[in-house]
């Protein structure tokens, strides 16, 4: 190989890497934690599909602390959350399902507030800093029952020639969000952008879907409804650990982890 190129190589490498990791270092995160991030970094460069990107939000898991996560794409030209088009980590199915039906992007206050910042904010920054009228205080109150209490969202604005963001939102009830809590969500979500940006549609919706018996399907249905393992083995009479085994057999057939992701991607395959 030619000495010359390969020096060249490795300057372009190394000047585009290491104002990325000044970036990091002024986050004063573990050695681990920091390895972790530059993991993520690169998975989101070669992220391929949606299977990817929630891994890689498995791994900012890793990092930071939060029981939910989805990321919503938005239109330019519009002032709501396009919320049917969104990766949908762990945010409860049938709250997705009522947010998208009942156009609640009018009314969220966090959504709303994501239009007007790419600063990562907390959930109840975006509560107070808003005369909220009826029905954002009814919307907050009926988050609130699915278990959406407190959290944080950040998004990333569509670059010249592009025309949709891209936000990510992580319910962390239980959680303290601290300041270098929303540094990291800053400096993931424009990598997370990107990432999304080049997968476009080879995502979509494949010509042959997997075939599934007639008892991972009533898995599945009964997994949609929000049922848990021991629930299903008794709707269906048999063992959780028989139900266990069609779940591990669902998850491979979608190329998901975990059950969350199996019903999102059943959704989106019109499966359930």
């Amino acid at each position: 190989m030619n000495s010359d190129y390969t020096e060249k190589n490795e300057k372009h490498r190394n000047g585009y890497l290491i104002p990325i990791v000044a970036k990091m270092l002024e986050l004063k995160l573990e050695n681990n934690d920091l390895k972790k991030l530059m993991r993520i970094m690169h998975d989101c460069l070669y992220a391929r599909n949606h299977g990817d990107i929630l891994r890689i939000i498995d791994l900012l898991n890793e990092v930071i602390p939060f029981n939910s996560a989805i990321l919503c794409r938005k239109d330019r030209e519009s002032v709501v959350l396009n919320i049917d088009e969104s990766i949908n980590h762990s945010y409860p199915m049938k709250w997705v399902q009522s947010y998208s039906e009942n156009n609640f992007g009018w009314v969220d206050p966090v959504a709303l507030m994501s239009t007007q910042t790419i600063e990562p904010f907390k959930w109840e920054t975006a509560y107070h800093d808003v005369e909220l009228t009826r029905e954002m205080k009814e919307f907050i109150g009926l988050a609130e029952d699915y278990g959406m209490n407190a959290g944080i969202s950040c998004s990333r604005n569509a670059s010249i020639g592009e025309n949709v963001d891209t936000i990510m939102s992580l319910e962390t009830t239980g959680y303290k969000a601290d300041k270098a809590y929303l540094h990291i969500a800053a400096y993931i979500v424009p990598h997370l952008h990107e990432a999304i940006g080049k997968i476009g549609k080879a995502d979509q919706m494949p010509k042959d879907l997997p075939d599934f018996t007639p008892r991972e399907r009533e898995t599945l249905k009964w997994s949609y409804e929000g049922k848990t393992a021991w629930e299903i083995g008794i709707i269906l009479s048999i063992s959780e650990r028989t139900v266990k085994f069609h779940l591990n057999n669902i998850y491979k057939k979608l190329n998901v982890a975990n059950r969350s992701q199996a019903v999102a991607k059943a959704i989106r395959y019109k499966i359930v």
